[in-house]
């Protein structure tokens, strides 16, 4: 397992590799202090990353636009955003760019493994005050709800407690590659782009 950390702040970046090796002792970590440095991986070998988790204002870093010179240099790359300060509009800005997570730097020490751990499952992070944050009228939510059948209406659920599509699979007995599908056909239904999106899209328009 490789985990590329990018964060400008010795302590912090040490804090998180730090926890990180207590969680995967096995795994190999590389560091960044800037946007250069993370785009100077993507060469050889760069897509081999199982993970990689950046600050959001380290510089060159620019906000939502360094998001997704990520996201487009490691289109196969899980890629969670850590801040310590976002406004809501942002944070909605950067999933929508296509990150799994937005995770708080005053998350405690617990929270931040359970959020790592979902997204190297394959999963979605969000804090609950960022899906709850939300103000679509009710008859959007119901009319949403009633384009999903009731298997998509449960993945759906799935996702916004940040489930894998293994872990969905495992639950209610469908192979991956069905998850997959329900998957997709939500996020046309509901005009998401990814999985974080759909998330939030859901718990936004009240529909879990």
């Amino acid at each position: 397992m490789r985990i590329l950390i990018a964060d400008d702040h010795p302590l912090y970046l040490e804090a998180v590799r730090l926890r990180l090796q207590t969680l995967y002792p096995d795994a190999a970590f590389v560091e960044a202090v800037t946007i250069d440095d993370v785009l100077a991986e993507s060469g050889e070998g760069g897509q081999d990353f199982d993970l990689i988790l950046s600050d959001l204002r380290m510089p060159g870093m620019g906000g939502v636009s360094g998001v997704e010179r990520i996201m487009a240099a490691f289109p196969d790359v899980p890629f969670a955003i850590m801040s310590g300060s976002a406004e809501q509009d942002e944070v909605r800005e950067i999933i929508y760019a296509g990150a799994r997570g937005f995770l708080p730097k005053t998350m405690k020490s617990d929270a931040f493994a359970a959020a790592v751990s979902l997204l190297l499952a394959g999963g979605t992070y969000l804090s609950t005050d960022i899906l709850q944050e939300a103000e679509t009228p009710p008859q959007v939510g119901r009319d949403l709800l009633q384009m999903l059948t009731p298997r998509e209406r449960q993945v759906l659920a799935e996702l916004v407690s940040g489930a894998s599509n293994k872990e969905i699979g495992r639950k209610y007995d469908l192979a991956e590659v069905t998850v997959k599908l329900h998957v997709r056909q939500i996020l046309k239904k509901i005009g998401g782009r990814n999985r974080s999106q759909a998330a939030a899209i859901a718990a936004k328009a009240g529909l879990i």
